[in-house]
Parts: C-alpha cells; structure tokens; sequence
C-alpha cells in the first residue's frame, strides 16, 4: 500500500502531520537512549556472569577437596551421623528488580539451614563451602535471567527504532513532501486562474 494512500493533501493534514513526525522523531531518540543503555547494561551483566561461573567453578572445587578430606578423616558413617544435625532448608524471598524497564526476579536468602549440634572442623568446613555454592547458583540464575532479558528488550528495542527510522519516519516525510507538493500545484494553477480571469476582464473593458 502506498504511503500516500487515504492521505488528505491539506494545510490542515500537513500541520497535523509536521507535529506527528516531531513527537515519532522524539521517541525514535528516546528508544534509541534506551537501546544503547540496554547494550552497556547486557555487556556489564555479561562479564559479571563470566566471573560468577569462574567463581563457581573454584567454589566447586574447593567444596570437592574439602568433603574429600571430611570423609578421609571421619569415614562416611561418620559423616553422614553429623551431617543428620543439619536441619531446616533455605528460607527464599523472589523480589522483582527492574533495569531500564526490564524486569527480573532477584533472589534474597532470608534464612540459613541450622547445625544442632557441633560438627567436625573438617566436615563444618566442607559445608561452608557447600553452601557458598549454593549461593552462587542462586546468584548465577539470577544473572543468567537478567542478561535472557535484557537480551531480549533489546531485540525488541532495536527492531523498533530500525522500523521506526527505515519505516515510519520516511514515510511520514514522504507523505510531508507529497502534501507540501499537491499544494505548491494548487496555489500555481489558482495563480494562473486568477490571471487568466484577470486578463479575460481586462480584454472586455
């Protein structure tokens, strides 16, 4: 369909128009902030999940030398006797956070699992470190969701400002330049109207 189609080439169409291009233009600058925003924000998430992973990585290392070292030097009846003093689960709060619009969950641990009773040095070391994994695959989910939203945002983000400048924009400024055009015409051929009839008058005087 052409961009012209349904179009009135009026002053009062052409006015119209000018102020719409003026508020599209605004917005087209306002998205395209955003976009750039939402680009730093995904590259600063990226390299934060890069070194949560590492991080992780070391944590599940250190844990694995540590539950090693438990179960050599308690036996694994032993182990799993103490281990039964761990009680209670993760208490878990999901807040929403939001970054330039983007909304994503965050997770907050309102309360730790419990030791009743005194553990071994070697096995209360190995669950340290247990647990600081699992606090980095908290923190590593919730990263991982930013950035698969922020990602996503930022897709959508892009597709609009590319719409709206390769799209909207030169239409409108089309339809503008048609407008302007048809009434440019308009004026000429009353100008020459009015001549004529100006000079057919002139000739019956």
């Amino acid at each position: 369909m052409s961009a012209t189609s349904g179009v009135k080439p009026t002053k009062g169409y052409l006015m119209e128009t000018k102020r719409r291009i003026v508020t599209v233009e605004r917005g087209t600058e306002f998205l395209k902030l955003k976009r750039d925003q939402l680009a730093k924000e995904l590259t600063e998430s990226l390299d934060v999940l890069k070194g949560r992973r590492g991080l992780l990585l070391g944590n599940l290392e250190e844990a694995y030398s540590a539950l090693t070292a438990a179960y050599l030097s308690l036996g694994p009846t032993e182990v799993q006797s103490q281990t039964r003093s761990i009680k209670n689960s993760l208490d878990l709060e999901v807040l929403p956070r939001s970054v330039m619009g983007v909304v994503y969950p965050t997770v907050r641990i309102k309360g730790k699992p419990e030791v009743t009773a005194e553990l071994d040095i070697t096995l209360s070391h190995a669950s340290d470190k247990v647990f600081e994994i699992i606090e980095e695959l908290i923190k590593l989910a919730e990263f991982e969701e930013r950035v698969e939203r922020i990602a996503d945002e930022l897709g959508t983000t892009s597709r609009k400002v590319n719409a709206l400048e390769n799209m909207v924009l030169p239409d409108m400024r089309y339809i503008i330049k048609f407008i302007e055009d048809k009434l440019d015409q308009e004026s000429m051929e009353e100008l020459v109207r009015m001549k004529l009839i100006g000079g057919i008058k002139s000739s019956q005087k």
